[in-house]
């Protein structure tokens, strides 16, 4: 009999249930985790690989591995904030020392260094920095924040200009009523 984890599984459930967290389809997984189902039939396969991922502890254990592995994943707001900073403000004479020539990549300080796009460094030992788009990170940090709005609210919307224009102005020629045929 098979030992029993912490999550009242054993070692081919562990197994089933963290390659279905990985992406794999149930089937390929109920046969990485059972070897003999190789030789089974698919119709002798995927009910026992449902029936499988049907079972409490298993279907709860593959929600905690996909949630713990969704939560490693997740950038957090503040730090791609920090990130479009770094690139929005970079000031290009910090890739330069004091006695103004060019500083190697490993001299840059991390904010420096963040704003780098590449590097180049040619035969003479000459380095040239290209830096990201400054302007580009500036109106993504500019959007938002909302400075766009009140920007936008000035630009009138062109139908909703017409409508107003038109209510309450007479159609047809200038001082005719309309079905009085000008008599």
């Amino acid at each position: 009999m098979s030992a029993i984890n912490e999550h009242g599984l054993t070692p081919q459930q562990e197994c089933f249930a963290q390659e279905v967290a990985r992406g794999k389809p149930l089937a390929q997984a109920y046969r990485i985790a059972y070897p003999k189902s190789l030789k089974w039939k698919n119709e002798t396969l995927w009910p026992a690989a449902s029936q499988l991922m049907a079972h409490p502890k298993v279907h709860a254990r593959v929600e905690a591995l996909q949630k713990a592995a969704a939560a490693e994943v997740v950038v957090e707001k503040s730090a791609l904030l920090r990130e479009l900073m770094r690139l929005a403000f970079a000031d290009p004479r910090r890739l330069a020392g004091e006695d103004g020539k060019v500083k190697p990549l490993h001299k840059l300080d991390d904010d420096m260094a963040a704003a780098v796009a590449s590097v180049k460094v040619g035969a003479d030992g000459k380095v040239e920095y290209k830096l990201w788009d400054k302007g580009a990170a500036q109106e993504k940090l500019a959007k938002h924040l909302g400075l766009y709005e009140k920007d936008n609210r000035q630009h009138a919307d062109p139908l909703a200009e017409l409508a107003r224009a038109l209510l309450g102005n007479t159609v047809g020629p200038a001082g005719l009523a309309l079905g009085d045929g000008g008599q």
